[in-house]
């Protein structure tokens, strides 16, 4: 099957489309939703106009490239906004594409499903507005949570990072936050490695390779927990201006970055995980080829 798979997520929204002849287009647009929460919880009119006019020029995009269905995921912010039913209506009626809010528990079984390759292996994926946390042994699932800590979420909450004081201070509150829902995780034996992916995860890999592409290359780049907490000691003083010359530092994210290493640095203290291996592979990889979500997107589909 052709196959287009969009994801809105909490700063970005991207695209895979994945073709019978084994072709592959991927594209993102940064949309920024979870910024648009408002203090009444529902997501502003200008964050979701922005993000149906994202949606709809990454559905057109999947079509010319030869899909043929596309499906529409969203992720935290989509399920944390109280007018996401509303958020629903406008993305089928701007696009014509019916909106699947995916739970954490589904979201944390893409991931593994996308980067662990069958694989003993923890899998982290650190998003704009949740991360999640999966354990597996032979690519099957034993344990996984999905915590309300990431990185768009803190910047919100917490403000800017702008001194190594914000970075530990940020640090420490989101590791005690992190142990209680890390509990059921930490009673298990720790798999043989850690895989990051996310935003957070590639950025930090072309940091380290000081690159200014965020493409398939990074994938398998090793990260110790030194390297990031060098990036998170290099990066939180710098000015927004300046930490944008930063070799790999993506411009969308100068100002969550230091929130998004917080949360690794958290993650990889409490597992006890000194090294990770980054993967570009996402949620969307896991979805294009997840039969269930397939099954649900032909049965009723007139989205494309």
């Amino acid at each position: 099957m052709n196959i287009g798979a969009i994801a809105i997520g909490s700063n970005s929204t991207r695209l895979l489309t994945v073709l019978d002849d084994g072709r592959e287009d991927r594209a993102r647009e940064d949309t920024r939703l979870f910024s648009g929460i408002q203090a009444d919880g529902n997501l502003s009119d200008e964050a979701m106009d922005r993000t149906v006019r994202a949606v709809l020029n990454l559905k057109m995009r999947a079509l010319k490239f030869g899909a043929q269905h596309v499906l529409l995921l969203a992720t935290s912010a989509t399920r944390d906004a109280g007018n996401s039913e509303e958020f629903t209506r406008r993305l089928f009626s701007g696009t014509g594409l019916r909106l699947r809010v995916i739970t954490g528990a589904e979201e944390a079984a893409l991931a593994f499903s996308a980067a662990s390759a069958g694989s003993d292996s923890a899998v982290l994926d650190i998003g704009g507005g949740s991360t999640e946390l999966t354990y597996g042994k032979n690519g099957v699932i034993q344990t996984s949570v999905s915590a309300q800590e990431g990185a768009s979420r803190l910047y919100k909450c917490c403000g800017e990072v702008t001194s190594l004081e914000d970075a530990r201070r940020l640090t420490s509150a989101v590791r005690e936050r992190l142990r209680a829902v890390y509990a059921p995780l930490l009673a298990l034996p720790r798999p043989p490695c850690l895989i990051a992916i996310g935003g957070t995860a590639t950025t930090a890999a072309a940091i380290q390779r000081k690159t200014e592409s965020h493409g398939q290359e990074l994938e398998g780049t090793r990260l110790t927990m030194k390297d990031a907490q060098r990036q998170l000691e290099t990066i939180a003083p710098l000015s927004l201006e300046a930490r944008a010359q930063v070799p790999g530092l993506y411009p969308s994210r100068v100002h969550i970055m230091p929130h998004g290493l917080c949360i690794l640095l958290a993650a990889m203290e409490l597992t006890g995980f000194e090294e990770l291996t980054v993967s570009t592979r996402n949620n969307l990889d896991a979805a294009v080829r997840d039969e269930r979500l397939l099954k649900e997107l032909t049965a009723g589909s007139r989205n494309t």
